[in-house]
């Protein structure tokens, strides 16, 4: 059922609905280096939520999805709540809150959202709801002028103190600005985004969903930043963005930190070269190289970062995915997507081998878990 269906059949009185849609994200590159103010690739997914909303003239917000309990929202009482973590509800209060905040205008709504993004697994299926029903806000009650950057801080502001997820700005940006940028971290605030043009029309992006789910993982995902800013604080700094790359190498191996700290910390410099030179090599068109780039952050992913899988449980994990995808591709790579330890892997082959990749990729992990996928332009957008 459509979105329109379902705000039809929900909110039957009220009149004039708008829809928006708000597209997933792709990590093209630059995992877990956000949040230590370092460099990432991103771009929007062709996946996403639909939402349709219209102004209900109360002081209430309203939003139904199917398989869901209706939230309901007083709109006079955004304080957050504790019971709430973890829920879409707070994802709701948490923007409402954040809009208002920074001075933009909110008001009583009803809406209904349907989705074909993977929940919870590494798409930033959160990014993506936050994005729309910023989105939704902006049109309703804002002429549509909601800045991008805002409407991605909001979202990363409800996230992390409403919802109790930590989580940097990459996949809020990805949903809010869509396209394909690169990102400079450095001044957190107020990152630098430079947007990029696809050049690969010879390549498909195919995302594959292993199973599992991010929501009970956070604290796996809070171990990687806190590794990393306790190697940093060794250097008398909070992040490593502010450590020297050359004073780190010169006393890693003397750092009074775990390993998996350690390594993770090579992660971090490592890849933020390796952002750097996948910016050249989409400014140069250079497809081997793009390729050689994404095998080496996978490899990374699986010995430094160590979240492709939870620690002891290769069956079933991503990487036991990058493995098999890479096992049936001529010319390509995969690696994983977002936080990683379960979730979804995005793999780049030639188009030419994608009708049998699909056969056999939907074959092990089932009809609705295997997307082919685009990148769009823009953020949500009325429909």
């Amino acid at each position: 059922m459509s979105a329109l269906s379902l705000f039809s059949k929900n909110y039957p009185t009220l009149k004039n609905p708008i829809t928006v849609k708000s597209h997933g994200r792709l990590e093209i590159l630059g995992n877990h280096t956000d949040h230590n103010h370092g460099l990432c690739i991103v771009s929007g997914a062709s996946m996403g939520i639909v939402g349709t909303f219209a102004i209900s003239n109360t002081h209430e917000v309203r939003l139904f999805s199917k398989g869901y309990r209706e939230i309901v929202i007083d709109i006079e009482d955004l304080e957050k709540r504790k019971a709430e973590e973890g829920k879409s509800i707070a994802l709701v209060r948490g923007i409402l809150f954040g809009l208002k905040e920074k001075g933009y205008k909110i008001g009583g709504f009803s809406g209904a959202v349907e989705s074909d993004i993977f929940p919870g697994a590494g798409v930033s299926s959160s990014a993506c709801y936050e994005s729309l029903i910023v989105g939704a806000l902006s049109f309703l009650f804002n002429e549509g002028k909601v800045d991008p950057l805002d409407m991605a801080k909001i979202g990363q502001f409800s996230e992390r103190e409403y919802f109790g997820k930590p989580c940097g700005l990459l996949d809020q940006i990805g949903t809010s600005f869509g396209g394909l940028a690169f990102i400079d971290f450095e001044n957190i605030d107020n990152p630098t985004i430079a947007p990029i043009k696809w050049p690969f029309d010879e390549l498909a992006i195919v995302l594959t969903n292993t199973g599992g789910n991010h929501s009970k993982l956070t604290p796996l995902y809070k171990e990687i930043p806190d590794d990393m800013k306790e190697v940093a604080s060794f250097f008398g700094k909070q992040y490593l963005r502010d450590v020297k790359e050359k004073d780190f190498y010169r006393v890693k191996d003397l750092l009074e930190v775990e390993e998996r700290a350690r390594l993770r910390a090579e992660h971090f410099f490592e890849e933020n070269t390796r952002v750097y030179f996948m910016g050249k090599a989409l400014e140069n068109k250079d497809l081997d190289a793009f390729l050689s780039i994404i095998r080496l952050t996978e490899r990374s992913s699986e010995t430094k970062l160590k979240n492709a899988m939870v620690p002891g449980s290769y069956e079933g994990s991503p990487q036991e995915a990058v493995d098999f995808a890479n096992s049936l591709v001529k010319n390509g790579a995969s690696r994983i997507m977002g936080g990683g330890f379960a979730g979804s892997i995005i793999t780049y082959l030639d188009k030419k081998e994608l009708p049998n990749f699909l056969v056999e990729m939907k074959k092990r992990y089932g009809e609705d878990k295997v997307k082919e996928v685009s990148i769009p332009e823009g953020g949500p957008t009325l429909v």
